[in-house]
């Protein structure tokens, strides 16, 4: 699929929406969740009942841990408004005759592999071109302190063998903050007696925390966290869990109504604590928002949020430490954009882990904008980005590599840019926000994306 985006001055975009609604859009279910939900459910003895949005709206991210699981012995079955899951225990899992192959999704690989760890089965666990090149190794050292049996390629990629084995509780310091890490040792966790506490240098996402515990799992701490092991969880035999829509694809959409001079509103939202760093540096920058009708269930926060136009205002500049970024891990392409519309100078500092992700996301935000005409320096772990808030950037070509918010961030800058800008591989946006076009075209209108295959 190739995508091709027409743009336009800010200027423009502000006379044209000057009078207009603002554009009311409900994101895909937030896919860090549902991983979550879903392999955590597997391990308990309830019915869950997880109503969704057609097929076509959920990630396949997603779609990947749910056939691993079933290749696993779990019962998913889809409906045309749900899924329902059937937990089968902490021993539930049966060992699949063949590789479990996790497509695209990291998040699939690692916090299987801390499942798996523990099995009275072996697995191997495989990927896309993509996924096999990202690094496994530094999580397979870490479940082996536990006395897990997991090797990875000479490469230190996938494919990773993971041997069954009878797993000891451990205090595990992770070398860097990382949710998906931290997670894979909770559930490993789980099948080892005793206590198992996890270190990480600042606080990543707390989804996988916030789930256990309201399943009923021995879990505790916040600034380490620990898990009692082999203990269960405490569950009704029938349960149903609405899953909030995704903040990170949110942040696409916001971004787009900024740079359209749009106010976004998003309904049915997560507001999650440790995912609101992105809107606290658009506050910073000086975008207004508001948060309403706010509930929580299972431990999770959801409500409506508007984010409102900025208008002629310019975008003040921003400057992301090493500490914010596991709150951000996702959301820094959208954020680099914005940063290149600013008024000064905006800097991200500290975020090696950007390099390995499913591109070098550093070189790849600091290689596009140069070449549509951003002046940027990239560091060995951040970038200074030169923004001005009334540049067209110049038309061309995206590089995306295969990665979905690289591509997407683009997308949306192009609605900035003098000239047409053109990507191919443009579905790959499917693996995170299978609407995104769609909504795009709400944002922007009609004639302002157009698709071909």
């Amino acid at each position: 699929m190739i995508a091709e985006i027409s743009g336009a001055t800010r200027a423009e975009w502000t006379s044209r929406n000057a009078n207009a609604e603002a554009v009311t859009l409900n994101m895909p279910p937030d896919k860090s969740i549902l991983h979550r939900l879903l392999i955590i459910g597997s391990l308990t003895r309830s019915l869950i009942i997880i109503p969704l949005p057609p097929m076509e709206s959920i990630a396949h991210d997603v779609l990947a841990t749910v056939i691993a699981l079933q290749s696993l012995g779990v019962s998913i079955e889809f409906f045309d408004d749900r899924i329902e899951l059937q937990g089968g225990g902490l021993h539930g899992l049966r060992a699949s005759g063949h590789q479990i192959h996790c497509a695209n999704s990291g998040t699939t690989a690692r916090l299987l592999m801390g499942v798996l760890a523990g099995q009275r089965f072996s697995t191997t666990l495989t990927g896309d071109e993509s996924l096999s090149s990202r690094p496994m190794q530094r999580l397979a050292r870490i479940l082996n302190q536990m006395g897990a049996n997991i090797q990875t390629s000479s490469a230190g990629t996938l494919p990773a063998r993971i041997e069954g084995a009878t797993l000891h509780a451990a205090t595990i310091e992770l070398p860097v903050a990382s949710a998906q890490m931290k997670t894979a040792v909770l559930l490993a966790g789980m099948f080892a007696a005793g206590t198992t506490t996890v270190r990480e240098p600042f606080q990543s996402r707390d989804h996988t925390e916030r789930m256990l515990s309201a399943f009923g799992a021995e879990i505790s701490g916040e600034d380490e966290i620990s898990i009692e092991g082999l203990t269960g969880f405490n569950l009704d035999e029938r349960i149903v869990y609405n899953v909030a829509g995704d903040i990170s694809s949110a942040t696409f959409m916001i971004g787009a109504g900024i740079l359209c001079g749009k106010t976004t509103r998003i309904d049915n939202i997560l507001l999650n604590p440790t995912r609101m760093r992105f809107l606290e540096v658009l506050s910073l920058m000086g975008v207004a928002m508001l948060a309403e009708n706010v509930v929580e269930e299972w431990g999770e926060s959801r409500g409506s949020l508007t984010v409102f136009s900025p208008g002629a205002t310019p975008l003040r500049p921003f400057h992301v430490l090493q500490e914010d970024i596991p709150d951000l891990i996702d959301e820094l392409p959208m954020l680099a954009i914005l940063g290149a519309f600013a008024d000064g100078e905006s800097t991200i500092e500290g975020a090696e882990e950007l390099r390995h992700k499913e591109s070098d996301r550093l070189a790849m935000l600091a290689k596009n904008l140069s070449n549509f005409g951003v002046t940027v320096m990239e560091a060995t772990g951040g970038l200074n980005i030169l923004g001005a808030p009334d540049r067209m950037l110049r038309g061309g070509i995206v590089e995306h590599g295969g990665d979905h918010r690289i591509a997407m961030a683009f997308v949306v800058a192009a609605l900035r840019a003098k000239d047409l800008v053109s990507i191919s591989g443009a579905e790959v946006a499917q693996v995170s926000y299978p609407e995104f076009f769609d909504h795009l075209r709400r944002m922007a209108g009609e004639d302002a994306v157009k698709l071909t295959h």
